[in-house]
């Protein structure tokens, strides 16, 4: 069975797919079987003593290792929990209530995604500096409160800004929830004189368990792997995680035998994160309400109640966008950041520091390299999955089934461990602080999303259609172009937009494969916030932020793609 498999595979011509999906499968397992060898060994960057678990011993001996540890918990526990649940309730809103402006309302949760992470991180500072910060001063100002009330620099903090960016996921995760649920049991508790609110505590949330559980621990592994952060906000005021240690083994002590033993810590995190999500959904059958009953989504009259909800949801696009914006454009055109400087910025108007970084050449070329770098990748990252899930999916070679092991793998790699992989394959070597590590970084960080948004849709086309083309003599390459590539369009747009946007603001895979002459766009920024270069930093993210709406606009517009549900 096995050799007829095998012959009928080649007899289709799928021999190209199948190499094609081998060649994506090594360069995605090389940067990660590099880091588990490497935490066995000794050395600086570039130089290998011998095979031992000294790095180990380090790492459980750190005295920090167990506030790192508590600290990363926390801040993950803490961010996807404020998302997720904040996510939830404003899915609610928009699915089950009246509350007016829908068009409107149903939208602005979304808005958020547009800004780049650093930049959120930069604003939320600005905003909450304990000694500079404009919220500070304007409690000063205007209450007398002279001790800091907001610390940017604090678990707390850290929390808010990370809590923010993952409000989108678990709005998308739980709207469709909210959709689609048979709302008999709703009916059933107004019918027996519950209320509303009532109704929603003791009925409808705990129905979308399941959908909460998986948005909660994708927003943990993302809060858990996430840089910008914990660099940013958490070492300024000395709180320790696994991801900023990592960066601070290679990028301060070249250390990469120790980052790496670091990253397997963090990796054994994010597999028994996956390990508790499992064990916990493995029942999520007991949940489903949708039944070949037909049914119609029943929306809440909540009365006044309904102008407090559109309250909180525009509060909700004031803080994750509307606020974090208008102070970021402040900022760009003032001279130099301080309160008093901020607070009369119309007597201090100017657009020097667009200038400045408009003639920067290291702004510059990282704006060119991360806008056509993130273009390439999406292409490719896009193209690779849909030919792996094709092959998995469609052709009847044997051991196919590996493929499905390998393109998922990266998401239980912090990005920040991929690029630590890439770093050691490549120094010493033409390709290292090149564009082609950097692009190698990008697609394998993102070739899991491309993956799995392939497959799920391959999935849905029956195999009836292939299978006639097959009968007919068709070969790979014609099944492929003119059947399956055509069905899976608005996949595939979906999929390159998705992977275009964070790539262009990607820094936790760029920060180690960047170096003067080789500038990836956010890292520019993230390095003129470093320095305190605040202003530029603000203004080279409002051109950022300028190049995202465009390419939202576009992909609306030119290509008919939708944001909403």
């Amino acid at each position: 069975m096995t050799w007829k498999a095998n012959r009928l595979a080649l007899r289709q011509g799928s021999i190209f797919p199948l190499c094609a999906s081998a060649v994506a499968g090594v360069v995605i397992m090389t940067p990660i079987l590099v880091v588990f060898w490497r935490s066995f060994t000794s050395g600086k960057l570039g130089f290998t003593v011998a095979i031992n678990v000294d790095n180990y011993l380090r790492v459980f001996a750190d005295k920090d290792i167990w506030p790192m540890l508590s600290n990363s918990i926390i801040y993950a526990g803490g961010s996807a929990l404020l998302g997720t649940g904040l996510g939830g309730l404003l899915a609610w809103i928009v699915a089950r209530t009246n509350t007016p402006g829908k068009a409107l309302v149903e939208l602005m949760p979304l808005y958020p995604l547009l800004m780049p992470p650093i930049m959120k991180n930069i604003a939320w500072i600005l905003l909450l500096a304990p000694k500079s910060g404009i919220l500070n001063g304007m409690l000063e100002q205007f209450l007398g409160i002279t001790y800091p009330v907001f610390n940017a620099f604090s678990m707390a903090g850290m929390i808010w800004t990370f809590g923010i960016a993952c409000v989108p996921l678990g709005y998308l995760f739980l709207l469709p929830v909210f959709l689609s649920f048979d709302p008999s049991l709703e009916e059933s508790a107004y019918i027996a004189g519950s209320r509303p609110v009532h109704t929603m505590l003791k009925i409808t949330f705990p129905l979308a368990m399941p959908a909460f559980i998986s948005a909660f621990v994708l927003n943990f592994l993302r809060a858990l792997r996430s840089f910008e952060t914990p660099v940013l906000q958490g070492t300024p005021g000395n709180i320790k995680v696994f991801v900023s240690r990592v960066y601070d083994s290679m990028a301060l002590e070249f250390n990469t035998g120790l980052a790496t033993a670091y990253s397997v810590v963090l990796v054994v995190m994010s597999v028994l994160t996956l390990y508790f999500y499992v064990r916990a959904t493995r029942f999520s059958e007991r949940y489903a309400t949708i039944t070949g009953k037909g049914y119609r989504v029943r929306v809440i009259d909540i009365g006044p109640w309904k102008y407090v909800t559109f309250a909180a949801v525009s509060l909700y696009f004031l803080a994750g966008i509307a606020i974090p914006f208008v102070v970021l454009i402040v900022v760009s055109i003032i001279p130099y950041f301080d309160y008093d400087t901020f607070m009369s910025f119309p007597s201090h108007m100017a657009l020097n520091n667009y200038r400045t970084v408009l003639r920067h050449a290291s702004f510059l070329n990282g704006l060119r390299n991360s806008v056509l770098l993130s273009i390439v990748i999406a292409l490719i990252t896009v193209l690779a999955g849909i030919v792996m899930a094709f092959t998995i999916h469609r052709t009847r070679a044997v051991g196919t089934k590996i493929f499905e092991f390998i393109g998922t793998l990266p998401l239980a790699f912090p990005p920040l461990v991929l690029s630590v992989g890439l770093v050691i394959i490549f120094v010493g070597t033409p390709l290292y602080n090149s564009l082609w590590a950097l692009g190698l970084g990008l697609f394998v960080a993102y070739f899991p999303y491309a993956f799995r948004n392939a497959s799920g849709a391959i999935v849905n086309i029956h195999k009836e259609l292939d299978e006639a083309a097959w009968v007919h003599g068709a070969k790979w390459r014609h099944v492929f172009f003119r059947i399956t590539l055509p069905i899976l369009k608005p996949a595939v747009g979906g999929a390159l937009f998705y992977i275009f946007i964070e790539a262009i603001r990607n820094v936790d895979v760029a920060v180690l494969l960047t170096a003067p002459g080789l500038e990836y766009g956010p890292v520019t920024l993230f390095e003129y916030f470093r320095v305190g270069q605040w202003a530029e930093a603000a203004a080279g993210g409002v051109i950022y932020l300028i190049i995202l709406i465009v390419a939202v606009s576009v992909a609306k517009f030119a290509f008919k793609m939708k944001f909403s549900l």
